[in-house]
């Protein structure tokens, strides 16, 4: 069980990045770099909703519930959501484990 990092440029803009963390124990972490917005969420409250060139990826923060999204190019979406279904299975493989 690693934590996977990439970094993506936030679709239509050239200037925001995005630092994203994906826990194997079901946990995002996003941090825009730019702005220093901070934004988490469980991977089971994680939605993608994809456009012609775009993907609206959408959560809910851990703590407070408050809905949060971040607009990605679709392969970079693609990629996020492999990384996604990945710790989702490692986890479910730990938790049969013990």
């Amino acid at each position: 069980m690693i934590k996977t990092h990439r970094n993506f440029v936030l679709h239509g803009s050239n200037q925001r990045h995005a630092q994203i963390h994906v826990n194997p124990v079901g946990e995002l972490d996003i941090d825009i770099v730019e702005s220093n917005e901070h934004h988490n969420t469980e991977l089971t409250e994680l939605s993608f909703k994809r456009s012609q060139h775009s993907t609206l990826v959408r959560g809910f923060e851990i703590h407070d519930h408050k809905a949060w999204q971040i607009t990605l190019n679709n392969r970079d979406a693609d990629d996020l959501s492999t990384i996604v279904k990945r710790a989702n299975d490692d986890y479910e493989e730990l938790m049969r484990d013990l």
